[in-house]
C-alpha cells in the first residue's frame, strides 16, 4: 500500500480499503413509499442502501447518526411468499440490527426502516408509509495486485 493510499485509508477509515472515488451516502430530503424510494434513488444513479455487513452498518450509522430519532428506508424487504427478509442487492440476509422486539409479524410491515438514533436499530414498517430513503453508491477501491 502506498503512503498516499495509507494516508487516505487512515483519514477516511473505510474498512474496505483505499478508495479512489468516495462512496455516496445520501438521505433524501423528500419522503416516499419504499417502492418510490427505489425509483428516487435510481433517478440519481444510486440505490436504496443494503446494510448486509456489520462493519458497513456501523460505518453508515456513524455517518448518519443524529441526536433526534428519525427513520429512513433501507433496502430490505420481507417476502410475501415465505416471510423471509432479503436485501435488494441480493446479498445474503445474515447480518441484522433489529431493534428490541423487532421484526414484528407480517401484518406489522413488509419493509424496514433504520432509526438514526444511537444504535441505528431496524424495525419493520408499512411499505406505503412516506419516509426518507438512504441512497447509496459504493466507492471505487484501489485494486492491489
Amino acid at each position: 500500500m502506498s503512503l498516499f493510499c495509507l494516508f487516505r485509508f487512515l483519514a477516511n477509515s473505510d474498512f474496505r480499503g483505499c478508495a479512489v472515488t468516495a462512496e455516496v451516502v445520501e438521505v433524501q430530503s423528500s419522503a416516499y413509499s419504499w417502492t418510490e424510494s427505489i425509483g428516487s434513488c435510481k433517478n440519481e444513479t444510486l440505490e436504496l442502501i443494503s446494510l448486509s455487513d456489520g462493519r458497513f452498518q456501523s460505518q453508515i450509522c456513524t455517518k448518519l447518526r443524529q441526536d433526534s430519532p428519525q427513520d429512513v428506508w433501507i433496502g430490505v424487504r420481507r417476502s410475501s411468499m415465505t416471510g423471509d427478509w432479503y436485501w435488494l442487492n441480493n446479498n445474503p440476509f445474515t447480518n441484522t440490527n433489529w431493534a428490541d422486539g423487532e421484526p414484528g409479524g407480517v401484518e406489522e410491515g413488509q419493509c424496514a426502516v433504520m432509526s438514526l438514533n444511537n444504535n441505528c436499530g431496524w424495525r419493520d414498517e408499512d411499505c406505503c408509509k412516506a419516509i426518507r430513503p438512504v441512497c447509496y453508491q459504493g466507492p471505487e477501491l484501489l485494486k492491489l495486485s
